[in-house]
């Protein structure tokens, strides 16, 4: 009879956890309803995860900070696979952060492009959003980048205030698609000296990029100024070469947590960008 009871206790115990685990992992791509009176973040600001991203790329993050009561996640965008945008919460609430998530998540940066556009004039006209905050991942920094070169002085646009990217292969092939060989991408004074065909775009139409963007390039390095183990440290700083110095900024990160994949579970990095969207 004890055997049973324990059975049965270990069952429900088993059950309880189950559907915590599966609470929590719906909650990751869910927008939070909280009254926060005080917090940090003055622009709303979107989370973009990369090639294959999804609700756990930067899930937890959004749950840092919030925890930290540096935001709330008040919004989700979800991008179907057509490309119709559907809005869930309220990305205008104070100190909104909005989750960004692709069901296509392999799409181009093109298609990927065309999408934040959509988004970003979404939250203009019927949120009367004027400037965001953006922090993005992987060939998701490199779709921000290109959706700047694209549309980056439209006045009808928010203005995107500062973006923050982690580990962004700006001179890769194919950006964001994992190969057997991790792309060098060996750099001169001037910039990549065998520069992609991505990177000769974005460096045509850099001109339409705002003036008024501020660059946090954040970029991991566990291997000795080689990469993060999926980005290479030099595609990855390709990016100063298309900036004006006086809005770009680097940061280099080192050791076991500067991997690709852990790249936005860093506490050090989550320092570093609440300085960075902070600092006015």
């Amino acid at each position: 009879m004890k055997n049973k009871h324990c059975i049965t206790l270990l069952f429900l115990l088993g059950c309880g956890l189950f559907f915590s685990i599966i609470r929590r992992y719906r909650l990751l791509a869910r927008p939070h309803k909280k009254d926060v009176k005080k917090v940090i973040f003055k622009e709303p600001v979107l989370f973009i995860h990369g090639y294959a991203g999804n609700r756990f790329s930067f899930g937890l993050m959004m749950r840092r900070f919030e925890e930290k009561g540096w935001g709330v996640k008040s919004a989700v965008v979800r991008v179907g696979v057509s490309g119709k945008i559907t809005i869930i919460g309220d990305p205008a609430a104070t100190g909104a952060m909005i989750q960004v998530l692709f069901d296509d998540n392999h799409a181009s940066v093109v298609k990927q492009t065309q999408w934040l556009k959509k988004i970003l004039q979404k939250l203009a006209q019927d949120f009367a959003i004027k400037k965001v905050d953006i922090i993005a991942h992987s060939m998701g920094a490199v779709s921000v980048l290109s959706y700047l070169t694209k549309y980056g002085n439209e006045k009808a646009m928010p203005l995107v205030a500062k973006l923050v990217t982690l580990g962004a292969p700006y001179n890769d092939t194919e950006p964001g698609k994992n190969s057997k060989v991790i792309e060098q991408s060996p750099l001169s004074s001037q910039g990549p000296l065998q520069p992609s065909a991505i990177y000769r775009k974005l460096k045509r139409w850099r001109h339409r990029i705002s003036t008024q963007t501020l660059f946090l390039n954040i970029i991991g390095d566990i291997d000795n100024g080689k990469s993060d183990g999926t980005v290479s440290v030099s595609s990855a700083r390709s990016l100063r070469y298309l900036l004006d110095k006086r809005v770009y900024s680097e940061l280099i990160i080192k050791g076991k947590r500067a991997t690709h994949r852990k790249l936005h579970e860093n506490h050090e990095i989550d320092m570093k960008i609440k300085k960075f969207l902070v600092a006015r």
